[in-house]
């Protein structure tokens, strides 16, 4: 290392750079997604992130939310209604 000295160091900088890089370009942001869209943005995410509308990429997870807790109750009350039938 003492050798080397302060240059060793360029080579922290260029790969911090270069991750920084391929973070901002190719990864889209996650930030305030549920876990469960999680897969549908990484399979309809472009290839390059940067410049593109995130709304072609992104679910519409509100409705979403709101069609997949209907369906979820809906399934509660035919299995209840299921219950009564069988007793």
């Amino acid at each position: 290392m003492q050798a080397v000295g302060w240059k060793y160091y360029i080579l922290f900088v260029v790969c911090n750079f270069t991750n920084a890089l391929f973070f901002w370009a190719f990864l889209p942001e996650t930030k305030k997604l549920p876990l469960e869209e999680m897969n549908y943005l990484f399979t309809h995410a472009p290839w390059i992130v940067p410049g593109t509308d995130r709304a072609q990429y992104t679910a519409d997870y509100e409705g979403d939310l709101e069609r997949r807790a209907r369906e979820f109750s809906e399934k509660n009350a035919m299995t209840a209604n299921h219950e009564e039938v069988v007793r």
